[in-house]
């Protein structure tokens, strides 16, 4: 066991609580729960608890409540800002809710699904199509990502552009408050008008102020047919001319936008072993997608006058059409695969940020500036969700430079690309969170009023701050 200043008395009735076989108090199986995805976060814990119901959350909660005792809340893990990995100090109880993983109804005339916060987002979108519906949040770690871990960071994903954010798909939420009390607001109404919508509160904060434990989600009709696209595209300003071409001549059948710069196309030919997918290479790459519920909707035919139409205005240079589901799964294997792709390739700082779709063009030119003046000969990789305004910028080092160099560099890189993404009205952190990686960015960029007010409602709900201290405040 780590060495922890909780007492060996609390240890064991926390223990009793969650009974035998839901806890690991040996150091050796705590890996996988002790850093992020990244391996840039990293804490000790003297005890994992997995609970089984609301009712035991409740009573770990209040016990640590009582003595004190920090508690981090866990999910999948899969984040990428550590927000769910606890500290150094081993003496925060990490609450994972991995067990707590049952759908506890689907009511497909009411479009809904109640779950609980464990459950694995793929589990729920694959229950979800059972019944002839679709859960529209999608991400690259949703085979391992939990819904009540999507929701306390408010998750995007590739769906935005269409259905929202997280916090847009949820319409009720259970939730467990620092002292054990137990939040029940599971309803299942789109309209309710009742006061303030407290659920609001818990999304996107990062299980600082309560522990999701059940959710009412959203549901929508299934996608009766559907049509990818991979374009090559002159330039970034012809990109999101693309997009806003393609949203007057498809209305709401693009459910997704996403680019790809000329470089992660290289990646992705080299380690994925495959071809070009262009005869000659291009700087600019977009994977559209166009779905609809209408069994009568001709989307192939939609979508190629619409990219016939931008290539008469020079927006578009060339286009692939995916032929069948097959060609279109490859398509967006490409899109995916650039994470754990990039995650290898090398020292980098990467960049989760947003600006209003109009500004991606100034965003990304004066960034390129930025970078050509620094001391070191760095390489971009971006990608993203174009179709919201959010691009994943990576920087590499170069393989001629000292790895020290870049590291001694990486706040200044940070500090200029963020300061030019706030100049365009941007966030800093688009769909990743704070967590533990950009305190001091919420803390340069909002304003004295909003943190004096997030802090107030921390101390109002959390005054002995127990909920994963050193996140987010």
């Amino acid at each position: 066991m780590n060495k922890s200043n909780i007492s060996n008395e609390i240890i064991d009735q926390l223990k009793v609580i969650v009974g035998e076989n839901n806890f690991i108090d040996d150091v050796k199986n705590m890996n996988a729960y002790l850093s992020d995805w990244r391996n840039h976060f990293s804490g000790i814990s003297p005890l994992i608890l997995k609970p089984t119901s609301t009712k035991i959350v409740s009573e770990i909660l209040a016990i640590c409540n009582k003595n004190s005792v920090q508690v981090v809340p866990q999910g999948g893990n899969t984040g990428l800002v550590g927000g769910s990995v606890p500290s150094a100090s081993g003496d925060e109880v990490i609450i994972s809710l991995e067990k707590m993983n049952t759908i506890l109804d689907i009511d497909p005339v009411n479009y809904t699904m109640t779950v609980e916060a464990g459950c694995i987002l793929s589990n729920i979108q694959d229950t979800a199509l059972k019944k002839n519906r679709i859960f529209p949040l999608s991400l690259a770690a949703e085979g391992s990502c939990q819904i009540g871990g999507n929701l306390a960071t408010n998750a995007g994903g590739t769906g935005v552009l269409h259905y929202g954010n997280a916090k847009e798909l949820v319409l009720g939420l259970e939730v467990v408050l620092a002292d054990g009390s137990i939040i029940n607001s599971l309803k299942q109404l789109r309209k309710d008008n009742t006061g303030y919508d407290v659920k609001q509160l818990f999304m996107g904060s990062e299980g600082t102020l309560g522990i999701i434990t059940k959710a009412v989600i959203k549901l929508f009709p299934v996608t009766e047919n559907n049509v990818s696209s991979i374009l090559a595209l002159p330039n970034i300003e012809s990109t999101v001319n693309a997009l806003a071409n393609l949203r007057v001549k498809t209305g709401d059948s693009i459910t997704a936008f996403e680019y790809m710069d000329k470089n992660c196309i290289d990646l992705l030919m080299k380690q994925l072993k495959v071809n070009d997918i262009f005869n000659k290479k291009y700087n600019h790459y977009a994977l559209v997608e166009l779905s609809s519920s209408r069994k009568g909707d001709n989307l192939l035919a939609l979508l190629e006058d619409a990219i016939s139409n931008s290539i008469e205005s020079g927006d578009i240079i060339d286009a692939i059409v995916a032929s069948n589901e097959s060609q279109s799964v490859q398509f967006w294997n490409f899109r995916e695969s650039l994470p754990d792709l990039l995650k290898t390739n090398g020292d980098f700082v990467t960049f989760d940020i947003s600006v209003p779709i109009s500004k991606l063009k100034e965003l990304i030119e004066k960034a390129e500036k930025i970078c050509a003046q620094l001391p070191l000969n760095l390489k971009s990789y971006i990608f993203g969700h174009i179709g919201d305004g959010n691009l994943h910028y990576y920087l590499f080092n170069s393989e001629e430079e000292f790895s020290n160099e870049f590291f001694k560099i990486k706040d200044k890189i940070k500090s200029s690309l963020y300061d030019l993404t706030m100049q365009l009205d941007g966030s800093y952190s688009a769909e990743h969170g704070i967590g533990q990686a950009k305190k001091s960015e919420l803390k340069k960029y909002c304003s004295q009023s909003e943190i004096e007010l997030m802090q107030l409602i921390k101390k109002t709900l959390d005054p002995k701050n127990i909920m994963n201290p050193g996140k987010v405040l």
